[in-house]
């Protein structure tokens, strides 16, 4: 279970998110909200990468007093992933592997299952945006979450990634996996069965 309180977030004078909390349980949650509503931002908050006041807890985690705990227990890739251009994409992955202590197959089993296994001794500077959300979402799979925060996944990646993508969320939620998802895109209950939708209106978080 995922629990907000009290959360309050300013850049500057400008306050993005100010509500007293909400609560999400075992389930895929999709977060809608069109560009500076505040997604990224809660996405940033409930990752542990930026400053806020308020408490975040997961699974009886708290971010604040636990925060290396908290951290190895979510995932989090974001909309415009923005990673060194002079590293390969497999020196990116294996980073990721190394720091979450992954099985070296599970991440090659995953760049083969994106069909991005070809790419992955070139640079990141010269991958397509498709190529280079791929790999994001390859780095966001790589070891065993408990939550996996998806920040615009489905921008620039072709149809049947996004159904790849679809299928993988479905086998890690069938491990009993979270997902909180955000998407300019409708999400079809066809395509992935969603336990609630959600909108951030005002600087608050209601249930649609």
């Amino acid at each position: 279970m995922l629990s907000l309180t009290n959360i309050n977030k300013k850049y500057g004078s400008h306050e993005v998110l100010n509500f007293s909390d909400w609560t999400v349980g075992n389930g895929i949650y999709w977060l809608k909200g069109g560009n500076g509503t505040g997604k990224s931002t809660l996405f940033r908050m409930i990752s542990g990468q930026i400053p806020f006041k308020g408490e975040v807890q997961l699974n009886g985690i708290q971010l604040r007093k636990e925060s290396v705990k908290f951290r190895s227990k979510i995932s989090f890739a974001e909309a415009e992933p923005q990673y060194p251009l002079f590293i390969t994409g497999k020196e990116l992955i294996d980073f990721y592997t190394d720091t979450r202590r992954a099985e070296r197959k599970q991440a090659e089993e995953l760049a083969a299952y994106f069909e991005m296994a070809p790419f992955l001794d070139h640079n990141i500077g010269s991958y397509s945006s498709g190529m280079l959300k791929k790999l994001s979402l390859i780095c966001a799979f790589v070891g065993n979450a408990d939550l996996y925060i998806l920040d615009e996944p489905l921008i620039t990646i072709d149809v049947r990634s996004a159904d790849k993508l679809y299928e993988l969320i479905k086998a890690k939620a069938s491990q009993g996996k979270s997902f909180l998802l955000s998407s300019h895109q409708e999400v079809s209950n066809d395509q992935l069965h969603l336990d609630q939708v959600f909108q951030i209106v005002n600087k608050q978080i209601i249930r649609l």
